[in-house]
């Protein structure tokens, strides 16, 4: 009521001076015209001054909405838009709070879709570096999402058959079958189809391309909401190719030991019978035993291979690699074959470089690969032959040369001469051994000194074999970082 006291003044003083000009006029005071002048004259200006009180509260309110920092408390109680104004001022407030939540809420949300964009991003490029197949389908069976590794197992869209049928089971299943290779389709279809019975299932299956053969291992997995609602199904492909040789080598392996024991075995226990029953004469009893003291030392020096081979692949034996000069290696080599060379009248010459060969090496394992391919090389090499050891710098390798006039080996067992108990059939009866000398060497110079093994050989020529080992000293190389000039 305070902000309209003036205006019930202005009304009040309306309706007295109409009662004063009725008063004027009755008591004969004043003239009807005076009295009608006197009302007019009041009215007149009491309408004045409510037509500029209105126009004063205007500016007023319009001076607030041009600046809201001169609103004060009291322009409620003395204005007549007072009221008015100061409603429409706290809805404005409140809208612009809640204008201000909103966009905070936008803003909150336009950062969660950007985190999540991000993320999304981060994982796709994860998935894309995994050198294992991904594979995402939902619960119609079409793909959602392939990383780049099982790229292989995607059919090109330009390969891809269109299906026509308007069955949704028909189009479920054309849907797998044609997006991705036949196996992958298979498996995807019945790990669904017995997603009750099993929350994964498993199989492995073999591709064959223009330059690859390998075998691979898929696992498909049901996903399930809280709801237990089938989501997708996700399908890992892993390359298994290394591991399916690995069990074959290892088959192999197994195979080759079990006949390398069962034949000196075999001739054991034939002699131990024939000792057994007593038909033998004291003469041919010292033979037999000498034939299973032959089969025992065969059957020793064929554990003993193998348990240095396994040793080394295994890693039991520690690899102690230091820096040493090669020929002193390849001296100590020569001084441990010689003795065998003379009792064979073989002339063993070594032919060193006046170099310095530095290598970082195991001494005592390279030792023992140059002493296995000098005594093979004795081996195998007739009476009054030549058996010859060189060593010679190469660009940044050291080269040894082991090479002799010997038996030769044919062309054809040459691919397979460094594999495990592989012997060349034509020099079998020339000299006894386990097959495993050469694997052994050849694991040693290049899984263990990252060096290179050759070898060339021309039947009842000889052979040669050629072994590169990387030259430098490990210690003279951090010397040489160590001293290196530093730019300012």
């Amino acid at each position: 009521m305070k902000s309209y006291g003036k205006y019930w003044v202005l009304v009040v003083l309306l309706l007295f001076m109409s009662c004063a000009d009725n008063l004027l006029v009755t008591s004969q005071l004043a003239s009807p015209m005076l009295a009608l002048a006197a009302s007019l004259v009041a009215s007149l200006v009491g309408w004045a001054w409510l037509v500029k009180s209105l126009q004063k509260d205007r500016d007023q309110i319009s001076a607030c909405l041009r600046n809201p920092e001169l609103l004060r408390p009291e322009l409620k109680q003395k204005n007549f838009f007072g009221n008015l104004f100061a409603e429409a001022i706290q809805k404005i407030e409140e809208s612009d709070t809640e204008l201000v939540s909103t966009t905070q809420v936008k803003t909150m949300l336009k950062a969660r879709l950007n985190a999540l964009s991000k993320k999304e991003a981060l994982m796709e490029s994860v998935l894309d570096h995994l050198e294992t197949g991904v594979l995402v389908f939902d619960a119609q069976h079409t793909l959602e999402f392939s990383n780049q590794a099982a790229s292989t197992f995607v059919i090109p869209e330009a390969d891809r058959t269109q299906n026509t049928s308007e069955s949704g089971l028909a189009l479920n299943k054309a849907l797998s079958s044609d997006v991705v290779i036949p196996e992958i389709a298979s498996l995807l279809t019945k790990t669904i189809e017995r997603k009750d019975a099993t929350l994964s299932r498993r199989s492995e299956f073999q591709l064959t391309g223009l330059d690859f053969q390998s075998h691979f291992r898929a696992i498909a997995t049901n996903l399930f909401d809280e709801n237990q609602a089938l989501l997708g199904t996700v399908i890992v492909v892993e390359n298994i190719g290394e591991e399916t040789n690995e069990k074959e080598r290892h088959a192999e392996f197994v195979s080759s030991v079990a006949h390398e024991l069962k034949t000196p075995m075999a001739g054991i226990k034939a002699y131990i019978e024939m000792l057994l029953d007593g038909d033998c004469e004291e003469e041919e009893a010292e033979e037999l035993y000498g034939f299973i003291n032959e089969q025992i030392d065969r059957l020793t020096r064929l554990v003993n291979s193998m348990l240095n081979l396994a040793r080394i692949e295994s890693g039991v034996v520690e690899i102690k690699r230091h820096d040493c000069e090669l020929n002193d290696i390849l001296k100590s080599a020569a001084d441990v074959i010689s003795p065998n060379a003379g009792e064979k009248d073989i002339t063993f010459t070594s032919e060193l470089s006046d170099l310095y060969l530095p290598v970082h090496v195991d001494k005592d394992m390279l030792g023992q690969a140059i002493i296995n391919l000098l005594s093979n090389a004795v081996k195998y090499t007739p009476h009054g032959h030549e058996v010859r050891l060189r060593s010679r710098m190469e660009d940044n390798t050291a080269v040894i040369e082991v090479r002799d006039t010997g038996m030769g080996i044919p062309e054809n067992s040459l691919p397979h001469i460094f594999d495990r108990f592989y012997r060349v059939p034509e020099n079998n009866r020339s000299a006894a051994g386990t097959g495993l000398g050469l694997a052994l060497v050849h694991f040693i110079v290049t899984n263990v000194h990252n060096g290179s093994i050759s070898v060339q050989s021309v039947v009842n020529k000889g052979t040669c074999f050629t072994v590169t080992i990387p030259l430098g000293h490990k210690e003279q190389k951090k010397k040489k970082q160590l001293a290196s000039p530093v730019t300012v």
